[in-house]
C-alpha cells in the first residue's frame, strides 16, 4: 500500500535506469538521463517502487515512493 507521496520520472529507455526496483535512492542521486543525454536525478529521498516501459515515447517511467 502507498502512504506517501510518489514521484514519476522520466528515463531513455534505450539506455535504462541505473536503480532497480526495491533500490533506495537519495534526493539529488543520478537515476538515469534523458534522451539528449543530461542527468535525470531524483527530487526526494525514497524507494523505487516501479519501473513501465512508454512505447509512444520510447522512455520508462520510475515511479519512487518518498520516505
Amino acid at each position: 500500500m502507498i502512504k506517501n507521496k510518489v514521484e514519476t520520472l522520466l528515463v531513455d529507455a534505450t539506455t535504462g535506469s541505473i536503480i532497480s526496483v526495491g533500490q533506495k535512492v537519495k534526493k539529488g542521486e543520478t537515476v538515469g538521463h534523458t534522451p539528449e543525454g543530461s542527468a535525470v536525478v531524483s527530487p526526494i529521498s525514497g524507494t523505487l517502487l516501479a519501473c513501465q516501459f512508454d512505447a509512444d515515447k520510447h522512455l520508462l517511467c520510475l515511479f519512487i515512493e518518498e520516505e
